[in-house]
């Protein structure tokens, strides 16, 4: 976390607004690739868990060959298409946005192998492994900033290529399922059938949040994307500690409920964690709100404008340190529920960001409904919990 928030500082220092919001425009295509991979990947991580709880190693290695043929080839495909998409500007000589678009179809495959390799990931020593994996990435990130402070926006591209290699080369040298990508008919129905409800959900709550950075940059404009980055950064870095959480977790629980079947024990598997990750996250919350500002208008006053949007990102932190438990929905196969509660905390962000914007686009504006969104649906998510284990309850007696 404070690698990525020293990192996000010096970004600031070194590029301009309307660079790096060139920069982050283009990577959009990202937060949209992965509905291609169809819930192959979302099945893997249910199923490799559930079957190592039950002991089925045969059945594990089956799912993890099939998954990362799959993963390298709907990689690979993207790529391609992307690489088209640099051709035509490259041709029409526009050489930073074919630049842009080159970086982004080399990443697209690492972002499918990586999404393959860290749900391969699953005990205790996996997860420091993984962690150690982050901590790696996020230093060689903060080092080849040099990178940017020298060749600029090419600087940001390259930076981007050589801290997702590294990520990727970490995590497959220590892979803890060594297999090779196998194509297998019957293993890829399998992790379809299971994973495309949870596709269709995870998918709904990621597209959540990269829509809401579309609309920034269509309402607002290639600076204003920019200026909202810093804000996009502050979030995903103080949102570490609750993603690290679940990481660890969701496993678990698939692990559990592959032996025992009960829904109940699920919830006190994750509620400790959660109050503890809340607990720790309020006073850093509550400091990074306070130095923002003076920070911002020390270090890097280019993104001065920004700081507000900053501000009310990062509350969305405490929030999601109770997100953990909403696994249950995909470990007891009830992702209509969970697909309910997103449905709902999106209409609210929706309706809040039509009020807040209803005078003046303003940058706060997007967070501030992004922040009342998520409340809600997580209120939502913790009524359904609430009722499937009153369910559950019931059948027992």
């Amino acid at each position: 976390m404070v690698f990525q928030m020293v990192g996000g500082v010096l970004l600031g220092r070194l590029v301009a607004p309307a660079t790096l919001g060139l920069f982050a425009g283009i990577g959009l295509v990202l937060g949209y690739a992965p509905l291609l991979q169809l819930g192959i990947l979302n099945g893997l991580n249910r199923e490799l868990p559930y079957f190592v709880g039950k002991g089925d190693r045969q059945r594990v290695t089956e799912l993890a060959a099939a998954a990362q043929a799959w993963a390298l080839v709907v990689g690979g495909v993207v790529c391609v298409a992307l690489l088209g998409v640099a051709g035509w500007y490259l041709a029409h000589g526009e050489l930073w946005k074919a630049a842009g678009w080159v970086t982004n179809a080399i990443l697209a495959v690492l972002l499918f192998y990586n999404g393959y390799l860290q749900m391969t990931y699953r005990t205790s020593q996996d997860f420091a492994r993984l962690a150690l994996a982050g901590v790696v990435q996020s230093s060689v990130g903060l080092a080849l900033i040099a990178l940017v402070a020298v060749l600029n926006f090419y600087g940001l591209c390259l930076r981007a290529l050589l801290t997702a290699t590294v990520g990727a080369l970490v995590l497959f040298w220590w892979r803890p399922v060594r297999v090779g990508p196998r194509w297998g008919t019957e293993p890829l129905k399998h992790l379809l059938r299971i994973g495309a409800p949870i596709f269709v959900v995870g998918q709904a709550n990621t597209l959540w949040a990269v829509a809401n950075r579309t609309l920034v940059l269509k309402l607002a404009g290639t600076e204003a994307i920019g200026l909202y980055s810093m804000a996009v950064l502050a979030g995903t870095a103080i949102t570490l500690l609750p993603t690290a959480v679940s990481q660890i977790v969701y496993p678990r629980m698939a692990e559990h409920y592959g032996r025992v079947e009960n829904a109940a024990d699920l919830f006190r598997i994750a509620w400790r964690p959660m109050l503890a990750t809340a607990a720790a996250l309020v006073p850093v919350v509550a400091a990074a709100w306070l130095l923002a500002g003076p920070a911002v208008r020390l270090i890097m006053p280019a993104y001065v404008d920004a700081v507000p949007a900053i501000q009310w990102t990062l509350p969305t932190a405490i929030i999601a340190s109770f997100g953990p438990i909403n696994n249950i929905f995909n470990v007891v196969r009830r992702q209509r529920l969970y697909l309910v509660a997103i449905l709902v905390g999106i209409v609210t962000y929706g309706v809040s960001l039509l009020w807040l914007v209803r005078d003046n686009v303003v940058l706060a504006a997007f967070p501030q409904a992004m922040l009342i969104g998520q409340g809600v649906y997580m209120a939502t998510c913790y009524a359904f919990i609430w009722w499937l284990l009153r369910r559950e309850n019931r059948k027992v007696t």
